[in-house]
């Protein structure tokens, strides 16, 4: 005799599933700052130079994209990680940036968004 199949889980196991995967997030990215604030005080001691580093960034956005897999749209999770990038960039070092809005100010400010959050 077989069993019957489990029962689907309900919206409200669903919820706190997605609550508890929320809740993780945060605190990563907390972890993720306190660990920034560790090496904002190493680099004033150790190194000189640009908070950006566009090779690492670009490094760390291949792994991105080899790893990802899902229903989340890849565009989305890119955009994502480069608010991500540079909210830490910022904290290690606020910066402005500035666009040529000559060709076009929609093309410049997404480009500009895209890159900067």
């Amino acid at each position: 005799m077989s069993k019957p199949p489990p029962s689907p889980p309900s919206l409200a196991e669903l919820r706190q599933e997605i609550d508890s995967i929320d809740s993780q997030v945060h605190s990563l990215l907390m972890q993720r700052g306190d660990i920034i604030d560790r090496l904002i005080r190493v680099k004033k001691t150790q190194e000189v130079g640009s908070a950006f580093r566009p090779a690492r960034e670009a490094d760390m956005m291949r792994r991105l994209v080899q790893r990802h897999r899902g229903i989340l749209p890849l565009d989305t999770v890119e955009s994502i990680w480069r608010v991500i990038i540079s909210t830490f960039t910022y904290v290690q070092a606020p910066f402005s940036v500035h666009a040529d809005v000559s060709v076009g100010e929609s093309m410049m400010r997404d480009s500009a968004r895209f890159h900067f959050g």
